[in-house]
């Protein structure tokens, strides 16, 4: 049963619209439901498959490089072994020499030729596997880049090269010890890169290769590339690599999407080898690294679209019983939006939609309860508004407390409002309570009363705040700033109207006075007088205060000793100071 009181139930003119609208709603909610899932596992999906297959290739590329890197160490201890050797000088110690180096070529086969060049870079002695021995050529290679590179203590490997167009060569060159000491040249044969790299597979089509400094390309399983002396700097991922994206040293990795040098979109890794300069990459064609996550989103496709078709069953099915109490909702709500906050919506199905009936009649009565507030907020201050309308009544009974009063009234309004128009005095005053309401509201300090051009304003009480005195300093500087800006536009209209503060601290009874029929709260205590007495005093543009404001403001505001007050109902004289200005910057206070 549904209906709304006071009216008829809704006709069924409209259940078509509302019916086609839920129909497509509930379509829409689980579409995006399904989306939103199959989205989530689709960029998990992607993330994980993308580490997975990184790790995989990032091992291959790290294991390939140890490889490469260890096979150059070998090759550098074994010529180092050679430039150690005591030699005796002349031809015997050149035979010396060649027998040596004879001996090393049997055991490092990847090294086809090695040269001697004694201290004064003179090419002595060259022993090679492809072309005959020379003995005492005295060739002349001091400017040699090879010699001069050796000759720095550090062991030189010189650019990949080709001989004979066939296999990938490099130079190493490795000083002895002395100043006297020659240079060993060796021609190493690359041939075991290649073979290290033609082994390494990912998946069914993924593979490796190894590029030089220069990004020349120097090992692929395909030699046919090698021999075409394919330069790889310009792309994407020689690029990134000899930048240093995700390192430069060994073992660094990183794992990016780019175009293969066969044209397709491939996931690679690489490791670089920082002894050499050159790097190892392994790829892996994207369609197949990824071949799970398509199926992957076949998957939530098809799902989507068994989904869809559920949800709209649903949703037509659910449409038809929904539509005459939405209906009902519908004109409850607009009478409620009307302003007929008594009126109550009635709905009896059993569900949800009997309960959101509820909460319509609950926000009725809440927006009744906010139009009285709104009411009492006009004539009380909101903190006391706010006990008022919660009925938290205890703290409006009579209490004692340590409070900031703040007292400020206008200097020449008594002369002004027996000169002026009483519309013109009506209109200054509008302006004057304006700007300093809106700042009480700031600060939240309690509004106690207007007293003409006077105004009272209590902080921490009846809602406690930590820091009264420095909100009502802030306060009280803000409202002398605002009140010389207007002072300035009345002056130019014929009126001349200053403006003082006095602010006092200390303990004083508060709560409900008046009498059953009209109530007002307010506050009786020695501080309320001294804030009075302070601000009578102040000429225009003071700001005067206790000397126990100024002990808990000191941190934040700038005072001036203005001298020891005897002011009227007050026994002893009062220590005064006036406030010049504050040594931060003013910002709104926090509850």
């Amino acid at each position: 049963m549904t209906s709304v009181a006071a009216e008829p139930v809704a006709t069924a003119k409209p259940r078509g619209r509302l019916f086609r609208k839920y129909a497509v709603l509930f379509a829409a909610l689980v579409g995006a439901a399904l989306l939103a899932s199959g989205g989530i596992e689709l960029y998990f999906s992607y993330y994980e498959n993308r580490n997975a297959i990184a790790a995989v290739q990032r091992e291959k590329a790290l294991s390939a490089a140890e490889v490469i890197e260890q096979f150059v160490k070998e090759i550098e201890n074994q010529i180092g072994w050679t430039t150690q050797a005591a030699y005796v000088p002349g031809r015997e110690g050149l035979e010396q020499r060649r027998v040596d180096f004879l001996r090393l070529l049997r055991q490092a086969p990847a090294i086809t030729e090695l040269a001697y060049v004694d201290g004064r870079g003179r090419e002595q002695l060259r022993v090679s596997r492809l072309a005959m021995d020379v003995i005492g050529a005295d060739t002349d290679l001091s400017q040699d880049p090879r010699v001069l590179a050796a000759k720095t203590g550090r062991p030189y490997v010189g650019p990949v090269y080709f001989r004979k167009e066939s296999e990938p060569y490099t130079t190493l060159a490795l000083a002895g010890r002395g100043r006297e000491a020659g240079v060993t040249i060796a021609e190493v044969n690359l041939k075991l890169i290649w073979d290290v790299i033609s082994r390494i597979r990912v998946g069914q089509a993924g593979h490796a290769y190894a590029v030089d400094t220069q990004g020349l390309l120097i090992a692929h399983p395909d030699i046919g590339l090698v021999l075409r002396k394919t330069d790889l700097s310009g792309t994407e991922m020689v690029s990134a690599a000899r930048a240093g994206v995700g390192g430069a040293e060994a073992g660094s990795e990183t794992a990016m999407v780019a175009r293969g040098l066969d044209g397709r979109r491939v996931l690679t890794t690489y490791a670089a080898i920082p002894t050499l300069g050159w790097y190892v990459f392994v790829e892996q064609p994207l369609a197949e690294a990824f071949g799970n996550l398509y199926a992957s989103l076949w998957r939530t496709a098809i799902l989507l679209v068994v989904g869809l078709a559920f949800a709209i069953l649903a949703g037509l099915v659910l449409a038809r019983r929904m539509v005459v109490p939405i209906k009902a909702l519908q004109d409850g709500a607009a009478s409620i939006g009307r302003g007929e906050f008594d009126r109550r919506i009635e709905v009896r199905t059993g569900d949800e939609i009997e309960e959101l009936a509820g909460q319509f009649n609950r926000m009725a009565g809440q927006l009744a309860e906010l139009e009285r507030m709104g009411q009492l907020r006009r004539f009380l201050s909101p903190q006391i508004a706010d006990l008022v309308s919660s009925g938290s009544s205890a703290m409006l009974e009579s209490h004692r407390r340590e409070i900031t009063v703040v007292f400020c009234d206008m200097r020449g309004f008594t002369a002004f409002a027996e000169a002026a128009e009483p519309e013109e005095v009506m209109g200054v005053m509008r302006e004057y309570h304006a700007a300093l309401g809106a700042l009480i509201f700031e600060y939240e300090g309690t509004l106690e009363r207007f007293v003409g051009d006077g105004l009272m304003v209590l902080f921490n009480d009846p809602v406690p705040c930590p820091d009264p005195a420095a909100r009502a300093v802030r306060m009280a500087i803000g409202m002398r700033d605002r009140v010389e800006a207007l002072s300035k536009k009345w002056t130019t209209r014929g009126h001349d109207l200053g403006f003082g503060i006095g602010i006092a601290q200390g303990y004083a009874t508060l709560g409900r006075i008046g009498f059953e029929g009209r109530f007002d709260y307010g506050s009786v205590g020695t501080v309320c007088n001294l804030g009075a007495r302070l601000c009578a005093e102040a000429q225009h543009g003071q700001v005067l205060i206790s000397r126990q404001v100024q002990a808990a403001v000191e941190g934040i505001a700038e005072c001036e000793f203005v001298a020891e007050l005897t002011l009227k109902g007050l026994r002893r004289p009062v220590p005064t100071y006036n406030v010049t200005r504050l040594k931060v910057e003013r910002a709104p206070a926090t509850a």
